[in-house]
C-alpha cells in the first residue's frame, strides 16, 4: 500500500511538468505576425493587420473559439472594439489573419492593442493561447 501511494504521489508531482513541457511545445507551434507600424493622417483610415502562423505540423483549430479584444488610444477610432471567428480570414498555412480597420482622429502617437484567444493544435496536442499584441500607430 505504501509503494502504491508513493507512485501515485510522483505521478501527481510530475503532471505540472508534463504540463509545462505541452506549454512550451503548443507556444513554440506558431508565431504571431502584426502590422509593424502604421502612418495616417487626420481623417485617414487604414487597415491594420493581426496574423496568427501556425508551423507546418499545426494549426489554428476551426472549431474552438477564437477571438480579439481591441482597445485604442484617443488619436484612433476603432470600427470594432471585439473580433471573433466571422472576422478571420483563414490562410494557406491553416492560421487566422485579423483585419482591423482603424481611423486617425487626432494627431499623435498611439497604438492598437489586443488580446488574442484561440487555440493552437498538432497531432499530440490542442491548447489554448493567449497572446498580447500591439500595433503602433503615428497620425500626423
Amino acid at each position: 500500500m505504501k509503494r502504491l501511494f508513493v507512485l501515485a504521489a510522483l505521478t501527481l508531482a510530475s503532471l505540472p511538468a508534463i504540463a509545462g513541457e505541452a506549454g512550451k511545445e503548443a507556444a513554440g507551434a506558431y508565431k504571431i505576425e502584426t502590422t509593424s507600424a502604421l502612418k495616417l493622417k487626420k481623417g485617414e483610415k487604414a487597415d491594420a493587420h493581426v496574423t496568427i502562423v501556425p508551423r507546418s505540423d499545426a494549426h489554428v483549430s476551426p472549431e474552438a473559439p477564437l477571438s480579439m479584444a481591441l482597445s485604442a488610444g484617443p488619436s484612433l477610432q476603432l470600427a470594432k472594439t471585439r473580433l471573433g471567428r466571422a472576422d478571420g480570414i483563414a490562410t494557406p498555412q491553416k492560421g487566422v489573419d485579423f483585419v482591423i480597420p482603424v481611423t486617425a482622429t487626432a494627431s499623435g502617437r498611439d497604438e492598437v492593442k489586443g488580446q488574442l484567444s484561440f487555440f493552437i493544435c498538432t497531432e499530440k496536442l490542442c491548447e489554448r493561447q493567449k497572446r498580447d499584441v500591439t500595433v503602433p500607430v503615428t497620425v500626423e
